[in-house]
């Protein structure tokens, strides 16, 4: 995917560590991008909708208001994520990830908080997909 972010530079190649947050559905991927300061500045937040569909597209919002928008092939979840991927190679370069942190919708009686992934946990995480095995199957693999 090439980037059609004009003639700016892209800001995270100059500047540090980022943290990166994703909420995975059946259909889509939300995520944001944070520097890590004291305050954890928001940097981009964005969207890839309607994976498995031939009108999928990949959308940013910069910090500044600068917008992106544009259509990806995108026919599963691994092409989606590819593209995710290189798209923050070309914006900040992956080496400049510090963290990446996914929402789990529902961490049974056990987690509640936010944790570190550990073997353990997605242990546990997989016993609860009884309880609603048809949300998101391709996750279960």
């Amino acid at each position: 995917m090439k980037k059609t972010r004009g003639e700016k530079s892209a800001p995270g190649k100059s500047g540090g560590a980022h943290i990166l947050t994703i909420n995975g559905g059946s259909s889509s991927i939300k995520f944001a991008l944070f520097g890590t300061g004291e305050s954890l500045p928001r940097v981009m937040a964005g969207r890839i909708e309607r994976i498995g569909y031939a009108d999928a597209s990949f959308r940013v919002e910069e910090a500044d208001g600068t917008r992106t928008s544009m259509p990806l092939d995108a026919p599963n979840h691994t092409a989606a994520v590819n593209a995710l991927v290189d798209w923050l190679e070309q914006w900040i370069g992956c080496a400049a990830l510090a963290a990446v942190g996914h929402r789990v919708v529902h961490g049974g009686a056990k987690y509640s908080e936010p944790e570190f992934n550990t073997k353990e946990l997605v242990e546990y995480l997989r016993q609860l997909s009884p309880f609603d095995p048809e949300h998101l199957p391709e996750e279960s693999n």
